[in-house]
């Protein structure tokens, strides 16, 4: 008699799956899932909604996962308690603490650019996703900044706890270190913006007499930037009803952000000028080392980089432009192209 062969069959496989999303969904509809989840440290479920798939990107802030904490590098003492950063929501016009941030890091000039910072098509590319963006007139009205777009969410890649603000620290740093809630809490930057490099750490605190005192840290040395500033894309097609639902989305976007150097970030506040007049005339807050309309880093070694993402940035949330916007972004790329940047 020939012996059965050994293993299990495709259709007891399916089978068994069968079984188990069945008991899942019983669990959950006779509400036994939350006392098991408290004992065996799973995430809550309250609804079968959380079963299907997608839902994992949609963390809202303060979401406690109850994941089991990352394996991270050293932080030093923990003498020092490092607090939630409730006000840091994403600016262009976020004010640095106490004064010049240069005369508190250690900086140098660096001709590297973070990954993360680095536009993801070509100049060439960029020239040719130019001619198809719209060019209307700016809609400057309406805008209020936490209103329309929010504060940081929190990411899903920093187990559930660390914000989108974490994650590009954690990107476009080098040298990272991290606490057990994916807070960044030190790391250094090669700025893609000045070309400087930054020693980066996060604000400390400790409690005096019930309150919070600072200790240490500048965690305003690196801010995150909008390349297309939030106010720029607000008055390129986001103000619009219609656009309601990808305003929280552009603002947490990674491929929309950037850490930099917290000065260049505040010199560079909404990054280009939407109103003709101060593009042909300039203004008192004009920036040095730019084109009449749009700004460009210091670092020149960026700039097309800069420019060719922006075209990017603008295509993929389909944003218009200015006509002295799109002529200059043109001129601009057309002379990369020729320099073979």
């Amino acid at each position: 008699m020939a012996k059965k062969k050994g293993g299990m069959s495709a259709g007891s496989l399916l089978g068994g799956i069968l079984v188990v999303l069945t008991a899942m969904v019983l669990i959950v509809n006779l509400g036994l899932w939350t006392p098991m989840s408290k004992i065996f440290g799973l995430p809550e479920i309250n609804s079968l909604s959380q079963l299907m798939p997608g839902e994992d990107s949609k963390v809202k802030p303060d979401v406690k996962l109850g994941l089991k904490e990352p394996s991270l590098k050293s932080s030093g003492s923990n003498s020092q308690t490092n607090t939630p950063e409730a006000t840091e929501t994403p600016s262009e016009t976020t004010q640095t603490q106490n004064g010049d941030n240069s005369s508190s890091q250690t900086q140098k000039t660096a001709t590297s650019v973070p990954e993360g910072a680095l536009s993801p098509i070509t100049t060439k590319q960029a020239l040719d996703k130019l001619a198809d963006i719209e060019t209307a007139t700016p809609h400057t009205k309406g805008y209020n900044r936490k209103t329309d777009f929010g504060t940081w969410q929190n990411s899903n890649q920093l187990c559930g706890y660390g914000t989108t603000r974490d994650y590009i620290l954690k990107r476009d740093m080098t040298d990272v270190t991290m606490d057990k809630n994916c807070k960044v809490l030190t790391g250094t930057l090669q700025d893609p913006y000045t070309g400087k490099t930054i020693k980066f750490q996060r604000d400390t605190y400790e409690t005096v007499n019930g309150k919070q005192k600072k200790t240490g840290g500048d965690s305003m040395s690196v801010q995150i930037d909008h390349v297309v500033a939030v106010n720029d894309a607000w008055a390129s097609g986001l103000w619009k009803d219609s656009r309601k639902g990808d305003r929280i989305t552009y603002a947490n976007d990674p491929e929309v952000l950037v850490a930099s150097e917290g000065e260049a970030n505040n010199i560079k506040q909404q990054g280009v000028n939407l109103v003709k007049d101060e593009a042909l005339n300039g203004s008192s807050t004009k920036w040095k080392d730019a084109t009449p309309s749009i700004w460009l880093p210091s670092n020149k070694t960026y700039q097309c980089s800069y420019m060719a993402k922006r075209v990017y940035i603008k295509d993929k949330y389909k944003l218009s432009m200015s006509s002295w916007e799109k002529a200059e972004t043109k001129s601009f790329l057309m002379q990369c192209v020729a320099d073979g940047n």
